[in-house]
Formats: C-alpha cells, structure tokens, sequence
C-alpha cells in the first residue's frame, strides 16, 4: 500500500484549501493509499536557523513538530503541499515546512531522499484567473527536483472564496482526484 502525505498550510482549518485536499485524499483513497493528513498551523514550526548542524547526519536539531514530518516525507510514496496563495505566494505557514527540508540535503548538494517521491503542489486562489500565480508554483517545484523529490504537478483552484467555490469546479474536482490517484499508483 502507498503512503500519501498532506501537508496543508491554510490556517483555516474547514476552508477552500481543505476542500481541495479532500477531493485529492478522495483520489488517492479510490487507489488504496494510506493517507496522513497534517495542518500545518495546528502545528509548531520554528524558521530553519542556518546552524548547518544538519548536514552531516541529515538531522535538524531543532526540536519541534518538523521532527515528525521529517520521518513521514521519507517514508512516503506521494507528498501534497497544499496552499491558499497568501501575498501572491504560498502561506508563511508552509514556507516555513519548506524551508526546513534543507537536512534532506547532504553537503555536496545530493539528496538524502529516496528517488522518485511524487509532489503535489495544491493551491487555491480567489482570482479567478488559474494562470495568474502559476509561475511562482513553477519555481517551486523546482526547488522540490533541487532537494531531490521526483516529479512534481500543479493544481491550481481559482476563484474560490469560500469551499463552495471549490466544489462547484467539476473540472478542478476531476484533476483533484485524478492527481491523487496519480500519487497513489507506483
């Protein structure tokens, strides 16, 4: 069985992320996956402190809730990051997930991770337009090949305000799905 992990950085707990994210557990669910669902916000998360005190054994010596998500992302066959876009970027909530993945990094800039790990990047919007923050989401998955994850896809929901919004796109429910099963299948 596959393990998918959801890391959702919306503070808003029942929001149109939340709605997105359950379309994709939905998807990956019809595939048999084991799905962990984690909201980032409820969690506690301090900024990476550039000590390096990770690069030799590939273990940050902060002692926080990253220390569980370290275990769970190697463990996993897929990984959602998931977002409202906040100040035409991810939340500061998820940032702060991302920057902390530096420890997968050994020090000649190789990756610790197991090859192949599948990355969803989820976003909703309230602009309507999907294309509008799509370059940002590109440069991040490219820090996701940096760091050594395999290939990456982004969905993007646009013109979701409330999670309504969100269910109401048959379309971006059908790629929702469709992505998570996508995760799923080896």
């Amino acid at each position: 069985m596959s393990k998918i992990v959801v890391l959702n950085g919306s503070p808003r707990v029942k929001g149109c992320t939340a709605a997105l994210v359950e379309e994709i557990v939905k998807g990956a669910g019809e595939q048999g996956a084991e799905v962990k669902l984690f909201n980032v916000n409820n969690m506690t998360i301090k900024g990476c402190q550039s000590c390096y005190a990770c690069r030799p054994e590939g273990r940050c010596i902060l002692q926080d809730d990253m220390q569980e998500l370290y275990g769970e992302i190697a463990e996993a066959q897929g990984i959602v990051f998931a977002t409202p876009v906040y100040m035409w970027q991810m939340t500061a909530q998820l940032k702060l997930v991302l920057d902390r993945l530096y420890p997968f990094l050994r020090s000649d800039h190789t990756s610790r991770l197991t090859p192949g790990k599948k990355v969803l990047l989820a976003a909703t919007q309230a602009r309507p337009d999907q294309a509008m923050f799509h370059q940002y989401f590109e440069y991040v998955s490219r820090l996701f090949s940096f760091l050594g994850f395999g290939t990456c896809e982004i969905l993007i929901a646009g013109g979701t305000r409330k999670p309504e919004d969100v269910l109401e796109q048959a379309a971006i429910i059908a790629e929702a799905r469709r992505l998570g099963g996508w995760l799923a299948i080896g």
